[in-house]
């Protein structure tokens, strides 16, 4: 897994590159957990995303849910692989609606919906 940080104000984008999976874990979420830590906005870039498992899939939306209780935005940006979006159906993780347990009832398995 590569990982690029951009910071521009109160907004970081971290753009994710290779295989998220349970290899890489850790680091994800370290990463997820200091950029919320730092920052109201955070965008997550998975354009060169080439492999992702289910651990990662938990992460991300841990980190939604997190974001939500520190009244924070958390967002994964449209141009998402099919890899990524395969990982989400078969995890069965589709959702046509947003999350019931989020304050604004986003979900970030939703595109354009988070």
């Amino acid at each position: 897994m590569e990982l690029q940080v951009e910071q521009s104000g109160d907004i970081e984008r971290l753009t994710f590159a290779g295989e998220l999976t349970v290899q890489h874990s850790d680091k994800l979420r370290v990463s997820l957990m200091r950029t919320l830590d730092s920052v109201n906005h955070v965008f997550i870039d998975l354009e060169n995303v080439t492999s992702v498992d289910l651990s990662c899939l938990q992460l991300l939306c841990s980190a939604c849910h997190s974001s939500q209780k520190l009244n924070k935005l958390l967002t994964i940006t449209d141009k998402r692989p099919e890899i990524f979006k395969k990982a989400i159906e078969d995890a069965g993780y589709s959702r046509h609606v947003g999350c019931a347990s989020t304050i604004n009832k986003s979900c970030l398995w939703i595109e354009n919906g988070n």
